[in-house]
Parts: structure tokens; sequence; C-alpha cells
């Protein structure tokens, strides 16, 4: 269970990798308008998508999952504009690049394309970023560009979240949902959110049930199994609540997905699943989840650290998105402490001290030093174990210099001061949190400077 836990936490890293772009808090967020017509039966794909407010240096080109067929593009009033994409294409990951010449404040895509249906689950591999079909269900996570993404030709990223409206219909669904917006029973829906979102939507023919908590999604979860699941995450939102000073206002969507290859996942036994904030999707059994915390012990204290890393996500990737060479520093390293914080909170010191134990595990796997946190100049600086591992130790080794009360001060104002661009940026933030001069230094010399490990060990 331990590998698996950490496969799911991992694959948060494929959730927001350098590809992906998040417009920094306070920043008004690209908005979507999008028609999407969904055949689950043929894997057919018709969207008419119109894209607005997009973040500067992403104003000119956008990218397409790479199994769909533009059409058309036009602006706002329906005129014609004169693209790009087709000759020589530029690739990036799943998507095709195209480019709009004299791109005007809003453009509209008109789409379509088919993909392989795989009702028996034998595909040979499935991934977040595919469009994937397993014969009763769709699934189109953000990084299968399945609309229209901003993007930005010199740095080589994407824009892939925003505020929408969208229009889906499914005729051979169930249900349909998008993320950040509750689930609609039915072959139509209509979804609106004003906060910007990692644009996912999902189809299917499960069942839905809805506790106090949390909503379960295409499967048939028992009640005392819900029941452990929303229980948790009504604990952490609390304890989150008082420690952040600020309600959470998004409940977690456990989404039951049946992979197009869980065939063989079956026969390996393996665990697979992404988290796309408040979606945590799930190729395993989410009523296996409450079992396992109803079970207690270990495994159920390392499901708890998953879950609770994930609601972080709250704070630190929709509140705020960070940005820059700290970026990943800010958005996984605060949710690991975090939930290392409501474990110790739920559960107790033991199985805290554990998680902080597994943590220098990792860390000590490492042979080469890390680069110092007040050297860091490019988000590549800040690797799956520093932002896992060797960043949240060095929090920890903050509380302790600082102090809980003013460590929790700091968490705040880092919510508060959405643009940290650099180690002056994050200084400043902890004075205002009322970290002294003269504790910051002592802990960046014992602490932080060569990318020492002393205080972590």
């Amino acid at each position: 269970m331990r590998s698996s836990i950490r496969l799911l936490i991992l694959t948060i890293a494929s959730m927001l990798t350098p590809a992906s772009h998040a417009m920094s808090g306070g920043s008004a967020a690209t908005t979507y308008a999008v028609d999407l017509h969904v055949d689950v039966a043929s894997g057919r794909v018709d969207g008419n998508a119109c894209v607005s407010n997009r973040p500067a240096g992403f104003t000119d080109a956008f990218v397409l999952n790479v199994g769909l067929n533009v059409a058309r593009v036009t602006d706002g009033d329906h005129q014609p504009l004169r693209y790009d994409g087709w000759g020589e294409p530029t690739i990036d990951g799943e998507a095709r690049v195209y480019t709009v010449t004299d791109a005007p404040p809003t453009f509209c895509v008109q789409y379509s394309g088919a993909f392989p249906v795989y009702p028996a689950h034998d595909a040979p591999g499935d991934f977040k970023g595919l469009m994937a079909f397993n014969g009763d269900s769709f699934r189109f996570s953000e990084q299968s560009a399945w609309l229209p993404l901003p993007y930005d030709t010199k740095a080589k990223v994407r824009e892939s979240e925003g505020s929408y409206d969208l229009e889906i219909r499914c005729d051979s669904c169930r249900f349909l949902y998008a993320n950040g917006s509750p689930a609609i029973v039915g072959t139509k829906g209509t979804f609106h959110s004003d906060i910007a979102r990692p644009m996912l939507v999902f189809g299917g023919t499960g069942p839905i049930t809805t506790t106090a908590n949390a909503m379960i999604l295409n499967e048939t979860v028992a009640p005392v199994e819900a029941n452990a699941i929303s229980d948790l995450m009504g604990k952490v939102r609390t304890y989150y609540q008082g420690y952040m000073g600020k309600p959470m206002a998004d409940r977690p969507t456990f989404l039951r997905m049946v992979t197009i290859d869980q065939v063989e996942r079956d026969r390996k036994g393996g665990e697979w699943g992404f988290a796309t904030w408040p979606t945590i999707a799930l190729s395993g059994s989410v009523a296996k989840s409450g079992a396992i915390l109803l079970a207690g012990g270990p495994a159920a204290h390392s499901r708890i650290a998953y879950l609770a890393h994930e609601m972080g996500h709250y704070y630190f990737g929709t509140l705020v998105h960070p940005q820059g060479p700290y970026r990943w520093f800010l958005l996984e390293s605060t949710a690991e402490f975090l939930s290392m914080k409501a474990l110790r909170a739920i559960v107790g010191d033991e199985a805290a001290d554990k998680r902080v134990a597994a943590w220098k595990a990792q860390m000590d796997k490492r042979t080469v030093p890390f680069i110092a946190l007040d050297a860091i100049t490019s988000e590549a600086d800040i690797t799956e174990t520093y932002r896992y591992s060797y960043g949240p130790l060095l929090l920890l080794s903050l509380e302790k210099a600082a102090g809980e009360k003013k460590m929790r001060a700091f968490l705040r104002e880092l919510l508060a001061t959405p643009r940290i661009m650099t180690w002056s940026d994050l200084r400043d933030t902890a004075a205002k949190a009322g970290i002294d001069a003269n504790t910051w230094k002592r802990w960046t010399e014992a602490c932080v400077a060569n990318g020492r490990r002393a205080c972590q060990a």
C-alpha cells in the first residue's frame, strides 16, 4: 500500500508539469465558453470553444490534442481568422501547436475528432494526457488539451486553467461532470465556474454518492465506507480552516475511473490516480479507500496523509497559483507540510513522526547536494525529492526556529502574497508574519545555506 500511495502522490507532478502554466493570484483568469458533444460508443468528439482574457505571452497561439482536427478559427463575431499549424506542425506533448495571425481578444475554434474505444479495457496503456474512452465513459483532463489552450511559444508552456461556461452533451451518459462543479444527472449539462480550474470533464454511467464533505462519482460505495471518507474530509477541512484562517469552499470529488487498460492494472494489482483539485481520480476502488480508513493502522495513515495533501491544494493551487522559480516549493512542499500537520492533529504524534521519517529517508537517497533554497533560479532546481521531502523538511525546520504560531502566520502570508519570485520575496513574507531578521538569518545559515541537511537529519 505504501508504494501505491507514493505513486498517487507523485502523480501530482504530472498534473502540474512545467508544460502547464498557472495564473498568479490576483490576475484575471482565462475564460472558456465551450459547446462539447461526445459520443462514447464511437469515440467521436465535436467541440466549439471560445477563449478570451488570455494572459500576456499567450495571446497568439493555442494547443489542441493531436487527435482533434480544426475546422475553422474565428473571432468573437464569427469572422474567420488566419491560422497555421498544419504543415510541419510543432508538437507539445499530447497536442499540436497552432498560431493565429493578428489574434483578437477572443478567438473561437471549431474542431472534431475520433479516438479508439476500449470496452474490454485492454488498451496497451493509459495516462492522464489521453482522451480516454472505455466503452461506457469518457475522461478528458486538462493535460489532454481537449479544448484549445492558450500557449506561450517563447516559454513553450500552456495555460491549462480558467473560468468556464460549458455545455456538454453525451447521449449515452448517465451523468456529466466538470472539474469544480457539481455533477449533473442526465445526457446534457450546463456548467459554470468563476474560479479558475484545471479543465477536466468526465461522463459516465455509474452512480453518484453525495456525502456531507465529499462527492463520489461512478462507483457504488457502501454507506459505512462513504461516511469514513466524508468524516476524514470533514476533519481535514476543519483543521485547515483553523490553521490557514480561511474557509475551504471546495469539497473534494472522488472519481472512480475504469482505465482503458484496467485489465492489465488489475492483473498486476497496481493502483493509479491523479489529482486535479477538487477532483481526486482513482483507478482503484474509492470504496477501498473507505475500508482502509476504517481498518486503521499504517495504511490508513498513508491514505490520510495523501488525501490531506490533495486538500492542501485548495490553498496552494486554487486560492493562490504560484509561479516562477519557487513554484514547486510553494505548491507542493507547502501541501506536504500541511498534510503532516493534519495527520498529527487527526491521528497523533507517532503517525506524523513516521511521515517526517519517510521524508528523511527519501532525502537521504539523494547522493548529490540539493540546490540551496536561497539559490533557486529555475523551477527545474526543485526536483521531485526536493518538493516532496527536502522542501517540507525545510518548512519544519523553520517552524522549529520561529515557533508554531509564527509558522502558521507565515503560511497565511504566503496566501496573501501571490507573486513570490525571489528569495527576498520569501524573506519579506516571513517578516510580515513576524519572523524577525535574526531568526531568519540563523535559520538560513544553519539549515538552508549550501543545501545543508543538518537541520533535516
